[in-house]
């Protein structure tokens, strides 16, 4: 079992955990998941462990963004004010709540995560590499837009997370499966059926209909022959993009922010780095780090290799193999001391040894990139979008609450469709489900059927449907739902009855044909000759047989047995109204896990399922002894 806890805490599984935390971390940051934040309310306690409703705030915000994208990949119109903030958040939370015990269980079992470990994963994850290699640059770019304080942060998360993992795998990997139970999944997977089918079909013609059924049928049903409740609807629409053409950029104010642009541009050095760990607060170990980076720092001057030296001394696991090199960056990218000391390098130059939160460091600038600076004409028409977004945003918001304003104060649309200059679109009729464009969205159609709207016919509010688009409507005609008038619908009742009539007749004929078969009345070979068909044989077929409807093998693996001699027969409807009249010959399945195809595939099966249930169980039980405190 230990064995396969470690082969699944160095598989994929563990990729993907540090792939899912970057992925997190990139979109929430550090206190979406963390319980290290400080100086915020409690939302829940734990074992003693706190829960902070800012951490509670931020997964919440996180898990709504992700819900409504999947909704709008499902249905685009999704209107993301049907989601009930106050059940995601009590959802959300008691995931927080699950973390924290499961993370507490595995600690009280005294799982570890070895620090190599951890460094093959970081060292491994696609996020922190360039050109498919280790980056330590981008690998402090990522944390540090995570939200991290340091390398150090990063790990520790990695950890919790494959400790939870690990203490999943150990429930996991011991579970396994009975012979009895392996035998038993095989015996209902891999059973086989011989049988053979012959369709009776429906005849729609032969069933007649009398004008007095369809009047009845038509009087029955009244609610299904409802025309559409309706609305014919005016729109005043708002569109950001109308307002670029509207404003102008004036040309001291675009050299200007192409001055600052360039002005911004800053070269770029290329760094090494040779670290020494030193916690800090602890002068022995400082006074140690600091005396072998001096060493370090004397053995560079007499000519040895800095990369040799970093592969060889280096505490940096993700810099050493590439002999210490961090790639470029500019100003703003590392601790203070450190970037201090590497702006004050001439190329080639080594620096003495640089005290910072990790450790000491010494560093050689290995290369400089200058700035390039672009010409004002090229940064022309970017620039141009930056300045006139800042007009657009300050004019559409300008202009969508003077459109609030005059529609709230007006009778219809006209008034404020002059003082804006807007033109009226009309659209419709359309039902309460909408329709294409403006309609598809959910918002627009509630305002559309709003009981005032209907009523009174006022003008709606100012609906923002996106950060582009503002309108408001107007119900300019309601057509409310009527019934069709018979004569209109006769046609369509009248084939509903010959369906429902003729289905009724097969199922009646396909009844007798299989009672006569089963009596002995009946020869399966008279049947096939007074239906003049053949019967269709199927041989040696599964239940996940792809060959032939799923609804037929359903059924037919719902037939019961035949004695060793004969047959049993049955009948079913299919999805047309048509019968299926099915002759079950005979039935196999596996005697011994011998004659199973793939008794390890039964045996995985079962076991992970009965690991999962155990480790749910162990959830349970956490979770019914845990100190749990909401607030």
């Amino acid at each position: 079992m230990l064995q396969k806890m470690r082969e699944n805490a160095q598989g994929w599984i563990a990729k993907v955990i540090v792939g899912i935390i970057v992925l997190i971390f990139a979109l929430t940051g550090w206190e979406s998941i963390s319980s290290f934040t400080s100086n915020a309310q409690t939302a829940a306690e734990v074992n003693g462990a706190e829960i902070s409703r800012v951490e509670l705030d931020q997964a919440v915000a996180m898990q709504r963004r992700q819900l409504i994208q999947q909704m709008q990949q499902l249905n685009d119109s999704f209107d993301p004010s049907m989601i009930n903030d106050n059940l995601l958040r009590e959802s959300v939370l008691e995931d927080l709540i699950d973390r924290a015990i499961l993370l507490d269980g595995a600690q009280s079992a005294d799982l570890r995560i070895s620090e190599q470990m951890i460094d093959q994963l970081i060292l491994s994850t696609p996020d922190f590499q360039v050109d498919g290699q280790f980056d330590a640059g981008r690998f402090d770019i990522v944390i540090r837009n995570m939200g991290l304080a340091s390398r150090m942060a990063f790990r520790d998360l990695v950890r919790q997370e494959l400790m939870i993992n690990q203490l999943r795998s150990a429930y996991e990997a011991s579970a396994f499966a009975t012979p009895s139970e392996r035998l038993q999944l095989a015996r209902l997977e891999e059973q086989s059926r011989d049988f053979a089918t012959i369709e009776l079909a429906i005849d729609n013609a032969a069933a007649t209909v009398t004008d007095e059924e369809i009047s009845e049928y038509y009087e029955a049903n009244a609610e299904r022959f409802m025309t559409e409740e309706q609305v014919v609807l005016e729109v005043l629409a708002l569109s950001r993009s109308d307002f670029f053409d509207q404003v102008e950029v004036d040309e001291e104010a675009l050299q200007a922010t192409y001055e600052q642009e360039i002005g911004n541009l800053e070269e770029e050095r290329r760094v090494s780095h040779i670290l020494i760990e030193a916690a800090e607060g602890d002068a022995e170990a400082d006074a140690q780090a600091l005396e072998q980076a001096q060493a370090i720092s004397q053995r560079l001057q007499q000519g040895e290799d800095f990369a040799d030296l970093a592969r060889e001394l280096s505490d940096d696991a993700g810099s050493a193999s590439g002999g210490g090199d961090l790639g470029y960056a500019v100003r703003g990218s590392y601790d203070p001391a450190f970037e201090e000391a590497l702006f004050s390098l001439e190329e080639g130059q080594v620096s003495e040894p640089v005290r910072t939160a990790f450790g000491y460091h010494v560093l050689k600038l290995t290369g400089l990139l200058a700035p390039e600076v672009p010409s004002l004409e090229s940064m022309r028409p970017e620039i141009e979008r930056e300045l006139k977004a800042e007009q657009v945003e300050r004019r559409f918001v300008e202009v969508s609450r003077e459109l609030a304003n005059l529609a709230y104060e007006s009778e219809d649309l006209t008034e404020p469709a002059r003082a804006l200059e807007l033109e009226i679109e009309t659209i419709g009729p359309v039902g309460r489900q909408g329709g294409e464009g403006l309609t598809a969205n959910p918002r627009v159609m509630a305002a559309a059927f709003d009981e005032e709207a209907l009523s009174d016919r006022l003008n709606s509010e100012l609906l923002e449907l996106d950060a582009d688009t503002a309108l408001v409507l107007r119900v300019k005609d309601h057509l409310r739902a009527a019934q069709r008038p018979l004569d209109e619908v006769s046609e369509e009742i009248a084939d509903t009855l010959r369906f429902e009539r003729a289905v009724e007749q097969a199922d009646s004929a396909a009844a007798a044909h299989v009672a006569a078969l089963r009596d002995g009345q009946l020869q399966a070979d008279a049947l096939a000759e007074q239906l003049g068909q053949s019967w269709e044989t199927h041989e040696a077929i599964r239940r996940s047989s792809t060959d032939l409807p799923a609804p037929l093998l359903r059924s037919v693996f719902a037939m019961p047995r035949p004695a060793s001699e004969g047959s049993v027969y049955g009948h079913f409807r299919q999805p047309d109204g048509s019968q299926w009249i099915v002759q079950l010959n005979g039935v196999a399945t596996p005697e011994s896990m011998d004659d199973a195809l793939d008794g390890g595939m039964y045996q995985r099966f079962i076991a992970g399922q009965a690991g999962q249930q155990d480790f749910g169980a162990l959830q349970d039980r956490l979770k019914e002894q845990a100190d749990i405190e909401r607030y």
